[in-house]
Formats: structure tokens, C-alpha cells, sequence
């Protein structure tokens, strides 16, 4: 037992030892990128084993968390890390694995400061590996902050934004959450002496201020989903990232946050409190109206992906906040298989972009002469929008009829907003798939070998997710 307990801390460990083995290479040459990325991806194909193991020590259908491993640390004042994970921890630790890998093996080859991009980029991993196994208020707040220090990092370096001013306000409006988080916390342990998560969601709420505890948790989790007034940094950050890595962990922000959400709320919300979740609904289906719209009417790929995240991640989020326990009860799953098209979309989409700045030429019609990239796109396009080929499909469709059984009219704005998003991401293969004689990319430009077997695993597991989530799992 004490060996698998162990492993918890080891998957935390694993990426900040390979951010030290990428920092002792040498500058500024071909081999140092080399080195840099292979480090890199040794050390998440390294985890990715590991992880797969703790999935055989936990229990599938027992609920809460398990395998809890305590570290000391401020053992007077009752304050200690508490590992533990659950298959929802592990499954999104499983998904942010293997889409920051694919980030890497697509730009390792790329001409820029590779050894900064792949140390912070391991430091980030760390860090929200650390956040999903996190089981007590305080080591949850140390990493579901510390994130941000590598994040800011790697936009400042590799986000291409022209105005330094965007990245100082992102870094304010993240600080303003992490406050109002920290003085709950603070608020909670003074008086009630809570550390536990699981503790947390058992308070009572007859206690007058845990009320206002919720409420300011809600709010310090929200500024990290991209939901009115919300929206505002994280739109303008992600639609002008053009390195495809650094997407993909800026895009992993509001994951942080729906998680954050999932663990901190409660198992019973009063009926006077639940009554006021309906602005929530109102508030969040507005807000996918308007990115599906400018999605829709946006000609920019990148920000049509930016947009489909957007509009998943408000429906999880309205997901939580529907108390549904069927909807609970497949989000992990759906979340999963969410990263996975999200983390694929946004590589394919980024190569063939760079194919169109090579090459100065249209992409219209590119994937009728590049067949590996056109079964590809073909394949995320079609689980992005709905088709029931990966995990994604049930739990949307719960959410999408949860949501009409209680306002047809919300239901219907939603509705509406997955449908402009799913014709936005249609058109925009069609015109890859519409033949153009003066495209000039073809066979020559098609998916490297490595980068297309990594989205043919992505595929077959997006496949087996809908066939069986936990396919993988050999032992209970």
C-alpha cells in the first residue's frame, strides 16, 4: 500500500524532475531543441505509464476519493498536504498528459526558445497534476495558483501578444480570484478549523456566513471560466495565441476552475440558495450565444476553436450547477474526451495554418490532396459536434435535455449555440475538403508520421471511450 500511495507524489515529482533535466542543457543550438523536447516527451510518456498503473489500485465504482496519502507540513496547526484521486482526477490528469504532448511533438521541430517553452511547459504540468490529486483546501490553493506562474510565462514568451498591457491585466484579474479564494479558505479554517475538502462540502448551511463562503469560492472559481463578465481576458489571451502548446494550456485554465467547482460544492444546497441558480443559467447561455455568433461570423480557425471550447465549457459548467447526479455521474467522461478533441483540433488546425505561412498559399481544398490530415480533421470535426463517437455524446445530451426540462427557452438558446459553433467547424472543413486549383499544398505537406500515430491514438481513444471510458483498466 505504501508503494501506491507513493505513486501520487510521484506523478507530481516526475514533470518538476524533468523541468530540472531540461534546464542543464546547453543554449542555443539544434541539439539543445532536440534534447529539450525529448526530455520533455520521455518524462510525460514516463507519467503516462505511472498514471496507468494507479488506475489498476483504485476502486471503479466505489465513490470519493482513495488511495489518500498525507504529507507533513505545518503538522501544529493541523495543515498537511493531503493526496488522494478518484477516476475523475485521474482520467483529466490521463487527458491534460496527453494533449500537452501532442502540443510538444508538433512544435518541437520549430525554430524558437525551445528549452524555456518545454521547462515551464513541465512546470505547468506539475502544477495541475498536483491541483487534480489535491484533498485539502490548502495544497489545492498552492497549485491551483501556483499554475499560473509557469502559464504567465509562457504567454509572455510565446503567446505573440502585441500589447504588454493585456498580459499585466491578466495577471491582475487572475490575483483578484486568488484573494477572494484565499480569505475563504482563511475564513473557513479560522472558524470551523476545516483543511479537508470533503469536510468542506459537508458543512452546514446553517451556519450564516457559509452561505457567503459559497458564494465567494463560485466567484473566485469563475474568473477562471470564460462566462460573462467573466470572458473578457481569457477571449482576448486565447484568440491571439498562435503557438499551439501554449493554446492548449492556456485553454486548460478554465478546466481548473469547472474542477475546482465540481470539488468545492456542496452535497446539499438549501432551496432559498438553489432558486438564484437560474441567472447562473441565464447568464451562461447568453454568453454562448454571443461566441457562437462571433465564432460563426469569424473567419479565424483559431478563434472558431476557441469558441468551441468556450461553448463546452459553460455546458459542464451549467452541468455542476444542474445538481444532476446522472450528469455528475458521466462528466468525468465527457470532460476526458472533450480535452482530447480540443487538444487534437487545435494541433491540425495550427499545422495547417503554418502550411499557409510556408508556403503563401490558400489552404482551400488542402485535404483533398493530404489524406492522413483530411481523415484526421474529418474524425475531430465530426466528435466535436455531436456525433456520438466519443464520451462527450451522453453527457451533452443529458445536459442539453436537463436544461429544456427545466426552461425551454435556456435550452433552446443552447441549443442554438452548439449548433452555430458545429456549422462554424463544418464549413471550415468543407472548405479545406472544396478542391482549389490554386492551392499548392498536397502530398509533400501532409501530417509528419509521428504527429499523424499520435492522432490515431487519439482517435482510438476517443472511439473506445464511447464503447467502454475505462477500457484501459485491466483490474479493478
Amino acid at each position: 500500500m505504501t508503494n501506491q500511495l507513493m505513486m501520487l507524489s510521484l506523478i507530481v515529482i516526475i514533470p518538476f524532475l524533468g523541468m530540472l533535466f531540461v534546464l542543464t542543457s546547453k543554449d542555443d543550438s539544434l541539439s539543445s531543441h532536440n534534447n529539450s523536447s525529448n526530455v520533455a516527451v520521455f518524462t510525460i510518456l514516463s507519467n503516462i505509464i505511472m498514471i496507468w498503473q494507479i488506475f489498476a489500485f483504485i476502486k471503479k465504482t466505489q465513490n470519493g476519493m482513495q488511495l489518500q496519502q498525507t504529507i507533513r507540513w505545518l503538522d501544529y496547526l493541523g495543515i498537511n498536504f493531503v493526496f488522494a484521486v478518484d477516476n475523475m482526477s485521474l482520467l483529466l490528469i490521463l487527458a491534460v498528459h496527453i494533449i500537452i504532448l501532442g502540443g510538444i511533438i508538433f512544435i518541437r521541430t520549430e525554430d524558437i526558445k525551445q528549452k524555456a517553452m518545454m521547462a515551464f511547459s513541465l512546470l505547468f504540468l506539475s502544477m495541475t497534476t498536483g491541483l487534480f490529486i489535491s484533498n485539502d483546501i490548502f495544497s489545492f490553493f498552492i497549485f491551483y495558483e501556483g499554475m499560473l506562474l509557469p502559464l504567465f510565462m509562457l504567454i509572455g514568451m510565446h503567446g505573440e501578444l502585441k500589447k504588454n498591457s493585456l498580459l499585466n491585466g491578466f495577471f491582475i484579474y487572475n490575483l483578484i480570484g486568488c484573494i477572494i479564494f484565499l480569505l475563504g479558505i482563511l475564513w473557513v479554517y479560522k472558524n470551523d478549523g476545516i483543511v479537508s475538502m470533503e469536510a468542506f462540502a459537508r458543512l452546514s448551511s446553517r451556519k450564516s456566513y457559509i452561505p457567503w463562503i459559497w458564494l465567494a469560492f463560485t466567484i473566485a472559481f469563475m474568473f477562471r471560466i470564460p462566462i460573462w463578465p467573466f470572458h473578457y481576458f481569457i477571449a482576448a489571451i486565447n484568440t491571439k495565441l498562435r503557438n499551439p502548446l501554449v493554446f492548449i494550456e492556456v485553454s486548460l485554465l478554465p478546466l481548473s476552475g469547472l474542477y475546482a467547482l465540481y470539488r468545492f460544492w456542496p452535497n446539499y444546497i438549501p432551496l432559498e440558495i438553489s432558486q438564484h441558480f437560474v441567472w447562473i443559467n441565464v447568464i451562461g447561455v447568453l454568453t454562448m450565444l454571443f461566441i457562437s455568433l462571433i465564432g460563426f461570423a469569424n473567419s479565424d480557425s483559431q478563434y472558431r476553436v476557441f469558441a468551441y471550447s468556450t461553448i463546452y465549457y459553460i455546458m459542464y459548467l451549467l452541468g455542476i450547477f444542474s445538481q444532476n447526479k446522472n450528469i455528475f455521474a458521466n462528466l468525468n467522461y465527457a470532460l476526458f474526451g472533450f480535452l482530447l478533441v480540443l487538444g487534437g483540433l487545435e494541433v491540425v488546425t495550427a499545422y495547417i495554418r503554418r502550411q499557409e505561412l510556408l508556403h503563401a498559399s490558400s489552404s482551400q481544398g488542402f485535404l483533398c490532396r493530404a489524406r492522413r490530415l483530411s481523415l484526421i480533421y474529418s474524425f475531430l470535426i465530426f466528435s466535436a459536434v455531436g456525433y456520438p463517437i466519443s464520451s462527450m455524446f451522453t453527457n451533452n445530451f443529458l445536459i442539453l435535455s436537463q436544461l429544456l426540462s427545466v426552461n425551454i427557452h435556456m435550452g433552446a438558446v443552447l441549443a442554438l449555440s452548439w449548433l452555430l459553433v458545429s456549422i462554424s467547424l463544418i464549413s471550415e472543413m468543407l472548405r479545406l475538403k472544396t478542391d482549389n486549383k490554386e492551392c499548392f499544398l498536397g502530398k509533400s505537406n501532409d501530417l509528419p508520421k509521428d504527429c499523424f500515430i499520435y492522432m490515431l491514438i487519439i482517435i482510438f481513444m476517443l472511439l473506445m471511450s464511447f464503447i467502454h471510458p475505462l477500457w484501459f483498466v485491466f483490474t479493478s
